[in-house]
């Protein structure tokens, strides 16, 4: 680009493509026509085709206000996603916003320990299954695209709203619509290896929004559609019992 700047002159090639015009003999749905245009485009420039949108350009800018080193790796073809899993760009954002405070490394990578930090999940025991939940290949690290495809994909299950309404009525023993911190620790006591105040204390302050020392009924739906990967913690209040291979519960088999 610079150097198209400093030069007295520069060529260009214009090359006309034949008009595109809906068909005729069958009604064609606006998407439709727009993929058809693609592809001639595609085509003619010799290039591959993508589901990038301006959704990305979003998750592009909040990776660069945070001073990433590579902000193009958290775009994510939002186009696809919406797709795939009926998020919108503001639900990326939010996902986008809690992937961030795991501290990726220069190459965009989370390694368990932030991974662990940021979800408030060193006390469980359901922590390495949750993070192979979504490190699929392996590799001892999650991108942002992994996390956020395995997030959607856990919130967009058909029980999942049910999932998380039955959790907090079979929390709140009482029935007062919101929970103490002690029924919060003795609700999630069967996926807590070993009873750590402290920890537990700032798990349960994602579900306490406001500070306020005990969680309401619309915090703690709230906390699980912000973090729907949480929904494991509560898979003995769902009646779950082991299904995986290894005998232990994932996001995905609660839901």
């Amino acid at each position: 680009m610079f150097r198209m700047f400093t030069q007295f002159h520069n060529f260009m090639e214009v090359e006309y493509l034949p008009v595109i015009f809906p068909f005729e003999t069958q009604k064609e749905t606006p998407a439709h026509f727009a993929k058809r245009t693609r592809d001639v485009v595609a085509r003619s420039l010799n290039v591959a085709q993508t589901s990038h949108s301006f959704g990305d350009l979003m998750l592009l800018t909040k990776a660069s206000e945070s001073q990433q080193d590579n902000p193009s790796s958290y775009m994510v073809e939002m186009a696809q996603v919406e797709s795939l899993f009926h998020i919108n760009s503001l639900e990326a954002v939010d996902f986008l916003n809690k992937f961030l405070s795991m501290k990726p490394d220069a190459s965009g990578h989370v390694h368990i320990d932030g991974f662990l930090n940021a979800l408030r999940l060193r006390v469980s025991n359901l922590k390495n299954e949750i993070f192979q939940f979504i490190d699929i290949e392996n590799n001892g690290y999650i991108t942002f695209k992994q996390f956020l495809f395995a997030s959607a994909h856990v919130m967009r299950q058909p029980l999942f709203k049910q999932a998380c309404e039955q959790a907090f009525m079979e929390c709140d023993i009482g029935g007062n619509d919101y929970l103490s911190e002690e029924q919060f620790a003795d609700s999630i006591g069967p996926a807590i290896a070993k009873r750590n105040k402290e920890e537990v204390h700032q798990l349960f302050g994602l579900f306490d929004a406001d500070g306020d020392g005990r969680s309401s009924k619309e915090e703690f739906l709230n906390c699980l559609r912000k973090n729907p990967l949480l929904i494991a913690l509560f898979s003995h209040c769902l009646g779950q019992t082991d299904t995986s291979e290894e005998g232990a519960t994932t996001p995905e088999q609660i839901v």
